[in-house]
C-alpha cells in the first residue's frame, strides 16, 4: 500500500510541475503576443512637420540623435523639464503622448532660447496647436508679431523678448486665456496695447518692458487681479498710473 500510495504522490506532483510549466508557457507566448501588439508612439505629423519647417526657417539644425524627420517626440528631441517649466536642453521640445490610448504624441513645449534664430516668426508655427510654453527669446527675429498667435490657445507661457520684433501688438493675444506668463519686452513695436489683453484672467506675469509703446494703459487691465509681476519701463506711455493696480496681488512692479 505504501509503495502505490508513494507512486500515486509522485504522478500528482509530476502532473502539477507539467501543469505549472504550461501555465509560465502560456503567460510567457501572452505576453510577447501583448508586446507584439501594442502599438507604438508616433509624432503628429503635421506637427513634426511644422517643427521642421520652424527649424529650417529660423536657421536651426537639430541634434543629430534627434529624429526630427519623422518622429521628433522619441529620443533626445525631449527633454524633461529642470524645473517644471523650463526645458533642459537648447534647442528642445517636451511631448505629451498620452492622446488616442497612448499612441499619438504632440509637440507642448518649444525652446529655441539664444540661438542667433533670425528671420521673421514663422507660419508654421501656427500647426503647433498643443503648446503650452514657448520660448524664443533673446534671438534676432524681426518682423511683426503674427496675428495667428492668437490661435494658440492651449498657451500657458511665451516669450519673445530681447528680438527686433515691430509692428503693433496683435488685439488676437487677447484669445490666449490660459496665459499665465507673457513677455515681449526689448523690442521696437509702435502703437498701444490692445485693450484685448484685458481678457487674459490668469496672467500673473507680464513684461513689456523697452518694448517701444505708447498711449494710455486700457481700463480692461483692472480684470488682471491675478497679476503678481509687472515690468513696463521704459516706454511711452500716458496718462495716469491707473488706480487698479492696488488691487492687484503684485510683489514685483
Amino acid at each position: 500500500m505504501a509503495g502505490v500510495r508513494w507512486m500515486s504522490f509522485r504522478v500528482m506532483v509530476i502532473q502539477l510541475h507539467d501543469s505549472l510549466l504550461l501555465l509560465l508557457l502560456l503567460l510567457a507566448a501572452g505576453a510577447q503576443a501583448q508586446q507584439a501588439v501594442a502599438p507604438a508612439t508616433k509624432t503628429d505629423p503635421i506637427e513634426a512637420a511644422a517643427l521642421n519647417a520652424v527649424f529650417a526657417k529660423l536657421g536651426q539644425t537639430a541634434d543629430s540623435s534627434w529624429n526630427t524627420s519623422d518622429d521628433p517626440c522619441t529620443g533626445s528631441a525631449t527633454a524633461t523639464a529642470t524645473d517644471g517649466t523650463d526645458i533642459g536642453v537648447n534647442p528642445g521640445i517636451e511631448c505629451d503622448c498620452s492622446d488616442r490610448n497612448n499612441t499619438l504624441c504632440h509637440i507642448t513645449k518649444l525652446k529655441i532660447y539664444a540661438m542667433n534664430a533670425a528671420g521673421q516668426i514663422p507660419q508654421e508655427l501656427r500647426n503647433l496647436t498643443r503648446l503650452t510654453h514657448l520660448n524664443l527669446s533673446k534671438n534676432l527675429l524681426q518682423g511683426p508679431m503674427p496675428s495667428f498667435i492668437g490661435e494658440l490657445t492651449d498657451m500657458q507661457q511665451m516669450t519673445f523678448g530681447i528680438n527686433n520684433l515691430s509692428g503693433p501688438i496683435p488685439k488676437e493675444l487677447g484669445n490666449l486665456t490660459n496665459l499665465i506668463s507673457l513677455s515681449f519686452g526689448s523690442n521696437n513695436f509702435n502703437g498701444s496695447l490692445p485693450s484685448e489683453l484685458g481678457n487674459l484672467a490668469k496672467l500673473e506675469q507680464l513684461y513689456i518692458d523697452s518694448a517701444g509703446l505708447s498711449g494710455a494703459v486700457p481700463s480692461s487691465f483692472s480684470k488682471l487681479t491675478r497679476m503678481k509681476i509687472l515690468w513696463a519701463s521704459d516706454n511711452n506711455f500716458t496718462g495716469q498710473i491707473p488706480y487698479y493696480i492696488g488691487s492687484w496681488n503684485l510683489t514685483d512692479l
